[in-house]
């Protein structure tokens, strides 16, 4: 399931698309409804994000932690 798949990459740096927006940043955890994703601003603190799984329409998963 899609939800597994991103469970095994908590840690990495991803990139998901939504309809609406692109999100980059390190995946925090995935629950059956939602991904958290912690974005970094070079302007002020790290924010997390939270990502319904049915906004996902795209994931990119990059090998390791960034």
């Amino acid at each position: 399931m899609f939800q597994d798949t991103l469970r095994e990459n908590v840690g990495s740096f991803v990139q998901i698309i939504t309809a609406i927006d692109v999100i980059n940043g390190t995946l925090l955890a995935v629950t059956d409804a939602a991904a958290v994703v912690r974005t970094s601003s070079s302007y002020g603190e790290p924010t997390d994000v939270t990502i319904p799984l049915v906004s996902i329409t795209y994931v990119r998963i990059f090998s390791g932690v960034e």
